[in-house]
């Protein structure tokens, strides 16, 4: 006999499960689309194998497994169609959150390895909109005597109605205010501003989300922080001239709304300094898309202390 708790459960998840389906179904038959983009933290298995770096859930698979249901309740709420995320472990985590707290929402993963071995992260897709093709970018460019690449990168290709689209997940190298890293992100911007040109030349919309650890000089976050890179300036260039150039979505925000991440600056365990917040993850899209945006948003809800220290960021439009 089912325990009445479980039962609940159930049902509770049925109903959800039921409305989610109605209100995505009624938003793809308007050809509306909404993209997130989420930095997970370590969204790992617990199991063997989770690289060189140390988080609180390494090699626990109960935290590891809580992390994950915490991660699904602020995507489910989310709701996107198009989901990109960072620190991924591999595709069964992807699979574990379908078969799991985001039953039911119609999603299909995709992913490709890169070659991060020190953490061991990579970038993971969710869409309802199935992908005609995926990969990454291995290009690599040259800063000084050696050559720079993006190991945790991923692109998506997919159709709305008559339009053409093209994701790309990215998740740069970290310590935006380190100057020995500035060549290093500016090589990375310099690889995906290459691969948006070229996806740009085909006709597609581009859509760049992801952790790009940097911050934006023109889109200032709420703590106005500034760049000592060239990176959103680069990616926003994209091709020979300013009609294909992106812009940044939180551009639609009121600034004081504008943070996606949390860095415990005085190493205090709690959330009580105003600077602490700040936007390094962000969605990037091509300017024709500029008239189709609906809305933008990020859920900051949560306490980035016991869930992740970022924050997801949402844009709705309809092409």
């Amino acid at each position: 006999m089912m325990r009445r708790g479980i039962g609940y459960r159930a049902i509770f998840w049925v109903i959800v499960s039921v409305w989610v389906l109605a209100t995505t179904s009624e938003r793809l038959a308007a050809q509306s689309i909404r993209v997130v983009t989420l930095n997970a933290e370590f969204l790992f298995d617990g199991r063997d194998g989770e690289g060189r770096a140390t988080f609180p859930h390494k090699g626990d698979v109960a935290k590891a497994y809580q992390h994950l249901l915490d991660i699904g309740a602020v995507l489910r709420e989310a709701d996107g169609d198009v989901v990109m995320l960072a620190e991924i472990e591999h595709e069964g985590i992807l699979d574990a959150l379908i078969e799991g707290p985001l039953a039911g929402m119609g999603y299909r993963p995709y992913f490709v390895q890169g070659d991060d071995s020190f953490t061991g992260q990579d970038m993971g897709l969710l869409s309802r909109f199935p992908m005609s093709s995926i990969g990454r970018t291995d290009e690599r460019v040259a800063i000084g005597d050696r050559t720079r690449g993006v190991s945790k990168n991923l692109y998506g290709r997919f159709e709305v109605g008559d339009d053409a689209f093209t994701i790309i997940g990215v998740h740069f190298l970290a310590r935006p205010d380190d100057t020995s890293r500035k060549p290093e992100r500016e090589g990375q911007a310099e690889v995906i501003r290459r691969l948006v040109a070229e996806e740009t030349a085909r006709g597609r919309h581009v859509i760049v989300a992801g952790d790009f650890n940097d911050f934006d000089a023109v889109v200032v976050d709420v703590n106005q922080n500034m760049p000592i890179t060239s990176v959103l300036e680069t990616i926003k260039s994209a091709g020979e001239g300013p009609e294909d150039d992106l812009i940044n979505v939180a551009a639609f925000m009121d600034p004081s709304q504008r943070y996606t991440a949390f860095w415990d600056r005085n190493r205090n365990g709690a959330i009580d300094a105003p600077d602490e917040f700040s936007s390094l993850d962000h969605i990037l899209i091509s300017k024709a898309l500029q008239s189709a945006i609906d809305t933008v948003y990020m859920i900051q809800s949560y306490n980035p202390m016991e869930v992740t220290d970022h924050f997801p960021v949402i844009v709705s439009f309809t092409p």
